[in-house]
């Protein structure tokens, strides 16, 4: 199997309307593998410690790919894989992938369940909106943190000399390409050159002008492809996944399966979030990523998605070699105590269940630049001392951490958070001491209530 022949069958599989596809072959098989699978959810449990269950959800996630296929959204065919053909797929899947240059050249690799090694970081503005006069500075703070291992989406460039970007124009071009000059100077201001730049600049196609050896994004800077709910894809993403194919970047794929959609509920989607892995694996994805997303929730820190997040994962790490990696998404915003407080329930629960990290970022950012290196850093620092844990013992703090913030979790009622240049001295590119101080008070709350930092 490869991209030549998906892109075939993308133009000549069975035709249908998406309706048909999300119902009949991903919904009604869902509700057939969770009874036969017997996948189920108490309601409670934060982190599954059942790996006889995680087993089943494979199996189960791998039987719906099958019967559903993936769905091309632009062409309305139906992409089918054969049972040889998924198997082949996972066969060659890497179990470790190298990016960046020189001495800033960094390797990610698959993680077992309770892996002891340290997980990957991947860290950034995460796509927020960020405002052209802070761009390089924003991202040369994040990039100076030296537990990032690779730069991730520096940021979403919605203006340029006061004009609002139009996504499929000239100026989109103009923007992409100065998103890969400003990328690479940041890194550059932060001593490390060579440092891999996670890219996916949100302008369609005009995001490819970014790519360049000598001023923009390298072939070993991963580029991020996106799968959208359930199992679909569009012609951008294909279009891209030709192009970075064939310039030989490492290829990360991004899904985000939403409880309380055609999955249903959290075992439902878990089902469907396995079949997401193993259909990114198939259309060349090298690290997959995960977005535990909740349909009314709108992020993915709340219980339900906490669950998926760990059954999921160990499902993945347990039977297969693929490189995962978990997105962090929270109510609370940068510059609060909440933030730190869900990604680090979730960050526990993802490392310990066998998965890179990936994050952090406020589901619903409130302006330009609403992120935090600072956080970065806790971030990173929870996600590794995670790798000392098991689950039965993460599952306590978990516990501990998520009574702090289930009664904020609606988006209205969430702390509002801070811009970066309000947390951060614009010439040292310091935090301020009253960011500093946050940072201290938490890390010391959650080292009180057992995270090894």
């Amino acid at each position: 199997m490869n991209f030549k022949e998906i892109a075939k069958r993308g133009e000549t599989g069975p035709l249908t309307e998406a309706n048909d596809f999300l119902m009949k072959r991903v919904s009604a098989n869902v509700l057939k593998l969770e009874k036969k699978y017997r996948i189920t959810w108490d309601g409670k449990t934060l982190i599954n410690l059942d790996d006889e269950m995680a087993d089943r959800c494979w199996q189960a996630g791998r039987e719906l790919l099958l019967a559903s296929g993936i769905f091309g959204m632009n062409s309305r065919r139906i992409i089918e894989f054969s049972p040889e053909e998924v198997d082949e797929a996972l066969r060659f899947a890497p179990g470790q992938l190298p990016m960046g240059q020189g001495k800033d050249a960094v390797t990610v690799h698959h993680r077992q369940v309770e892996d002891p090694r340290l997980p990957f970081v991947f860290s950034g503005p995460f796509n927020a909106d960020t405002s052209e006069e802070h761009f390089v500075k924003l991202n040369e703070t994040f990039a100076q943190e030296r537990l990032i291992d690779s730069l991730l989406f520096p940021g979403y460039l919605k203006k340029l000399d006061g004009q609002m970007i139009r996504p499929t124009s000239g100026l989109a071009s103009r923007a992409a390409m100065l998103y890969g000059q400003w990328s690479r100077e940041a890194v550059r201001r932060a001593g490390r050159p060579g440092m891999p730049i996670t890219g996916h600049a949100v302008m369609a196609l005009n995001e490819i002008a970014c790519t360049n050896e000598q001023w923009g994004l390298r072939s070993t800077d991963p580029r991020a492809m996106v799968l959208i709910s359930e199992l679909q894809v569009d012609d951008v993403t294909m279009t891209r996944l030709a192009y970075y194919l064939a310039y030989g970047c490492p290829i990360y794929m991004a899904f985000t399966p939403l409880i309380g959609g055609y999955g249903g509920g959290p075992a439902g989607t878990a089902i469907a979030a396995v079949a997401s892995f193993i259909a990114a694996v198939i259309l060349g994805g090298e690290v997959v990523h995960i977005g535990p997303q909740h349909i009314k929730f709108k992020q993915q820190t709340n219980m339900h998605s906490l669950f998926l997040a760990g059954l999921v994962n160990q499902a993945v790490a347990r039977n297969s070699k693929i490189i995962a990696t978990t997105s962090h998404t929270t109510s609370g915003r940068p510059g609060s105590e909440q933030y730190a407080r869900e990604f680090s329930a979730l960050a526990l629960t993802a490392v310990t269940s066998g998965s890179n990290v990936t994050g952090p970022r406020p589901a619903e950012p409130l302006g330009f630049n609403n992120v935090s290196p600072l956080m970065a850093r806790l971030f990173a620092e929870v996600s590794h001392a995670a790798a000392g844990l098991k689950r039965s013992e993460a599952a306590q703090i978990v516990a501990g951490l998520y009574e702090t913030y289930k009664d904020k979790i609606d988006l209205q009622q969430a702390p509002k958070g801070r811009a970066f240049e309000e947390l951060y001295d614009l010439q040292t590119l310091r935090p301020t001491s009253e960011h500093q101080a946050l940072y201290d008070r938490l890390k010391e709350e959650l080292s009180s209530l057992g995270v090894p930092l």
